[in-house]
């Protein structure tokens, strides 16, 4: 099977596209590697921030993953080049976590609808609290701890239920 992590970033990839320097993001890591490149960025990080187990059923385990998908963008293209004040990086990431249409409905392409719709086949439960926090980070760039590149992310925190059989 699987893992939760591992799922999350197929996920995305089937959602927002392979990684590629002209895709939604450029690379996909599977646990977060602390420095980036900045020819790397815009990235999805996909972490697992604690697994909760739980006595279930006769021969069962209940499994609870939390999952931390953690968007990042490079905050120097609010200040260079030709710069949109009303679409800077916090816009288009709070966009694509989740912006909703006319109808109210998640927008194709948004992690929430991809959270609420895709990830539901082969668990018990997804998301039932989706947590969202915005905000610049510092992250030092590859072989050079001077250079510090700013980055605009979005960490979006969901829990992931499933079972486990515990024997033969």
């Amino acid at each position: 099977m699987t893992s939760s992590v591992e799922r999350v970033i197929e996920l995305m990839q089937t959602t927002f596209g392979p990684a590629s320097k002209t895709g939604t993001f450029r690379t996909y890591y599977n646990g977060d590697p602390e420095v980036i490149p900045a020819f790397n960025l815009p990235c999805a990080i996909v972490t697992q921030t604690s697994d909760n187990t739980v006595e279930g059923a006769m021969g069962e385990d209940d499994v609870t993953d939390e999952i931390r998908i953690k968007l990042v963008f490079d905050k120097r293209d609010d200040y260079t080049g030709k710069i949109d004040p009303l679409n800077l990086t916090e816009k288009r990431l709070r966009d694509l976590v989740g912006a909703r249409g006319e109808d109210f409905k998640y927008k194709p392409g948004t992690v929430k609808k991809m959270l609420r719709e895709a990830l539901l086949d082969g668990v018990t439960a997804v998301a039932p609290t989706i947590r969202v926090e915005y905000g610049v980070n510092p992250r030092e760039t590859l072989k050079d701890s001077g250079n510090v590149a700013w980055t605009s992310e979005a960490w979006i925190t969901f829990s992931i239920q499933s079972f486990a059989y515990t024997n033969d």
